[in-house]
């Protein structure tokens, strides 16, 4: 990733923005932007969002950055002194302390997709991430998302297509000759269920983890497989950090233990997810928030495989694979201001561009941004969720749909001050509305007619 300072490209950067996104509101409450990181995509980001976020409030915006980003959060019209003088109305940052109580509204811009951000809105007093998020998450997927299931799934099986690049395997008989080669290679019993166990996050994660170490040695119906390394590790237990490809740990693994969202359950793959995530509550996995948790859950898992069963249910997998689009599809903001996060090192050269020639007012980012706001939603969205079929307009109510109530009919313009045109004895024109006509259902706008490019056989 190229540093600040590299070449022109950002030299145009800052040009760009110093000529049409200088200037900021002269309110006395401010916004903060917290953007201590070495990515320019990182910063960029953070300082965008806040912009829009100071803009909605009438406030000035302040940076928190490291040196060398000082002059690119001045030319987007942050404050030479970097530090309020007065309490900020909200913070956007792009490392959020998930057990920090706040008690402003706070804004974690997340480095993936095009624009994609969580929320918290702490107006019944003093919360955090990991109190309220995974609980706000369900709600809104429970309102917006499950029962528009079936509108969706075509998105839904496009987006797990492209999330499953990595694993290539295609049908059931591919997938246990791989298992019978990976355990071969790995000296396991390929009779016995495979219990993978991903990375965690030391500190955070570390009860949870010791608990499924000390189950795992304890033990003796599974084969387990950690991908991080585990001290004095019991024979049964094998330590395969890179070792294997996604292919191979795939097609050995009949259930999983993450310590955060993972994308095996939309695939089919049962996991136990311990301890917290963002979409914990949207029903997906079986979600172990104890030590005692992880062995109940690990029993069943042993036990039903035992009788050719797995604790994944059809609807968990459902929920899964919606959450999936949710989090990578439907929660990602197609902005044209900000380029992509897979531009990588043509960042700074594609922002350069956008900045000169976007124009803010029609851009999704601000539209997004407001709908966020104003509702207390806990996600940036792509679309409003409220009205799939059109505009989210500030202060107004969706428009109307043609077949819905409310809508008002083309009619020619009449003469200034007159009703429109009509000939006499006539109704102003209107389309006519065929017998049998039904009301088209608010979602299905996503309806495909290609149909599913994800094949059923992916287990």
């Amino acid at each position: 990733m190229r540093r600040v300072g590299d070449g022109e490209h950002f030299d145009r950067l800052l040009a760009a923005a110093r000529t049409y996104w200088g200037e900021s509101p002269g309110g006395e409450s401010c916004v903060v932007a917290e953007a201590f990181d070495q990515d320019i995509r990182v910063v960029v980001r953070t300082l965008m969002v806040a912009k829009a976020v100071g803009e909605l409030l009438s406030a000035r915006l302040f940076a928190l950055v490291d040196p060398e980003w000082r002059r690119l959060a001045e030319v987007f019209g942050a404050e030479a002194d970097g530090r309020p003088r007065v309490p900020p109305a909200a913070l956007v940052t792009s490392r959020a302390d998930a057990d920090v109580r706040r008690e402003i509204p706070v804004v974690h811009v997340h480095g993936t997709g095009s624009l994609m951000a969580y929320a918290l809105f702490p107006d019944q007093g003093p919360c955090s991430f990991q109190e309220e998020l995974p609980a706000r998450v369900g709600a809104f997927f429970e309102r917006h998302v499950w029962p528009h299931r079936h509108a969706i799934a075509p998105g839904a099986e496009r987006t797990a297509w492209r999330a499953k690049s990595g694993y290539q395997v295609r049908t059931d008989t591919e997938r246990r000759q791989l298992r019978h080669y990976g355990c071969a290679r790995l000296g396991l019993d390929p009779e016995r269920p495979t219990i993978t166990v991903f990375g965690h996050t030391p500190v955070q994660d570390t009860e949870l983890f010791h608990a499924t170490v000390e189950y795992a040695a304890s033990d003796v119906s599974a084969n387990w497989l950690f991908l991080d390394p585990v001290p004095n590790a019991h024979p049964r237990i094998r330590c395969v950090t890179g070792d294997l490809s996604t292919n191979l740990l795939w097609s050995m693994t009949d259930a999983g233990v993450t310590f955060s969202d993972s994308d095996l359950p939309a695939f089919g793959i049962p996991v136990v997810q311990a301890g917290w995530s963002v979409g914990g509550a949207c029903g997906g996995t079986h979600v172990a928030r104890q030590a005692s948790d992880i062995r109940l859950l690990l029993d069943e898992v042993v036990a039903k495989h035992d009788k050719g069963e797995s604790i994944l249910e059809p609807e968990q997998r459902e929920r899964a694979r919606l959450w999936l689009w949710l989090r990578r599809c439907g929660a990602d903001v197609p902005t044209q201001l900000l380029p992509h996060w897979e531009h990588g090192v043509d960042y700074a050269r594609a922002l350069a561009v956008n900045l000169w020639h976007v124009e803010r007012d029609g851009d999704p980012l601000y539209s997004a941004i407001a709908r966020m706001w104003e509702r207390r939603e806990p996600m940036l969205t792509r679309f409003d969720f409220r009205d799939p079929a059109g505009p989210y307009v500030r202060g107004h109510e969706p428009f109307a749909r043609p077949g819905q109530a409310g809508h008002q009919p083309f009619a020619p313009p009449g003469p200034a001050g007159h009703e429109p045109f009509a000939p006499p004895g006539h109704e102003p024109f209107a389309p006519p509305v065929s017998a049998g006509h039904h009301e088209e259902h608010p979602m299905s706008s996503f309806h495909d007619p290609e149909g599913s490019f994800v094949t059923r056989s992916t287990p």
